[in-house]
């Protein structure tokens, strides 16, 4: 009888800049044989485009032979980092093209192999943990913070790579990149009329009222993102080729990517774009009709709306005369969508496997389904991320 599919999450790694840096891959348990399938079977080696994807490996048996060595950063304890009678073992690990990432800090008077590049570790988001400023030095990195989150951090730690979810506050003291008032009160008023069928002149003389909303419209939609053969030079000729659909699909996408300064991407478009990516997958695979799966990636989508503004989501939501499925998973995380986005609110936060397989269970989701699903989410998510 063949083991149950493990537990898979993927969370988008960003840098600085708050960009797209990677993914990070954690299975539990780690199977060499299920991760290798996410791989190649579900199309993640793909999904990746340019990005390297960190996956989280708990000794060396979980390193399957066929997985694409050079797209890969492995994750490793920093006990199996530290422990000499692995050295060749790491040694030939990294000549295949991998690259190692310690998971922790060594222990006092350990020898880390010089195989190992980066470390990652939780970020207590305030001042420097003891001892790790002396590695951050000794290692060429990436170096990783994972579940940075309190405010009011310095930053001067210099980790390159940021991932996972602690809180719903900032994540590692960066501001919060939130829209103007009237911007984004004319994003929602958009978003209205395209959903209620408004006529393309009206939409098109609403987009000109704002001309860094203008720029950015036709900056997405002239991206590679669309497969476009012909560029878009006009509202009216976007509204035209493009269609409502995908045209209420990069507007949503919209409130995420626009900053306050206009040059660092916003923290949250990544997580945004996962969330509406995945509601749609599941959506699909359990049979639900176009329609549907655009309203579920509308839920997907505007599920972190809140963060966003800084104001209840029903405030947000009120003006835009929802589906009433999109509404209750909003509003109060029930219904079918609801349950999506409960899973995939529990799969964004560290340790929270219980928590997760429970949500999956509710919303009649198996374990290699939702890791489809997922590799799907990031097909699109990070596409559109690169654009944005």
């Amino acid at each position: 009888m063949n083991a149950p599919f493990p537990l898979v999450t993927l969370q988008p790694v960003s840098d600085g800049r708050n960009a797209w840096a990677a993914l990070m891959l954690d299975a539990a348990p780690a199977d060499a044989g299920a991760i290798a399938r996410v791989f190649g079977e579900f199309g993640l080696a793909e999904a990746l485009g340019p990005l390297q994807c960190v996956v989280a490996v708990p000794d060396l048996a979980a390193v399957a032979d066929d997985l694409p060595a050079s797209r890969i950063v492995l994750r490793l304890p920093a006990a199996l980092c530290c422990d000499a009678a692995q050295f060749d073992a790491l040694r030939a690990l990294r000549d295949k093209g991998y690259r190692l990432m310690m998971n922790g800090l060594p222990g006092i008077g350990q020898t880390l192999s010089d195989s190992v590049q980066g470390l990652a570790m939780d970020c207590p988001g305030h001042g420097i943990p003891v001892g790790l400023g002396a590695w951050l030095g000794k290692l060429p990195g990436p170096n990783m913070a994972l579940a940075a989150a309190a405010t009011g951090c310095p930053g001067s730690c210099h980790f390159q790579w940021l991932a996972g979810m602690a809180s719903d506050k900032a994540r590692h003291g960066v501001p919060r990149s939130l829209l103007d008032a009237p911007n984004r009160l004319l994003l929602l008023e958009l978003l209205a009329k395209v959903a209620n069928d408004a006529d393309s002149h009206d939409i098109e003389t609403t987009i000109k009222r704002d001309p860094q909303l203008s720029y950015y419209l036709l900056k997405l939609v002239n991206s590679v993102g669309f497969g476009l053969t012909t560029k878009i030079a006009s509202f009216n000729q976007a509204i035209t080729i493009l269609g409502r659909r995908q045209l209420q699909r990069w507007l949503q996408l919209l409130l995420y990517a626009r900053t306050r300064d206009g040059d660092r991407a916003n923290e949250l478009l990544p997580r945004a774009a996962m969330r509406a990516g995945l509601t749609e997958a599941l959506c699909k695979a359990e049979g639900g009709a176009r329609d549907a799966q655009d309203r579920a990636f509308m839920a997907g989508m505007f599920s972190l709306l809140d963060r966003l503004f800084g104001m209840p989501i029903e405030e947000i939501v009120e003006p835009l005369n929802l589906a009433d499925d999109v509404l209750v998973a909003l509003t109060r995380r029930s219904g079918p969508f609801g349950a999506f986005l409960r899973a995939i609110s529990a799969g964004e936060h560290a340790g929270a496997g219980a928590e997760l397989s429970a949500s999956l269970a509710e919303a009649g989701v198996d374990n290699e389904t939702w890791a489809r699903c997922l590799v799907s989410a990031c097909l699109w998510a990070v596409q559109v991320s690169r654009e944005a």
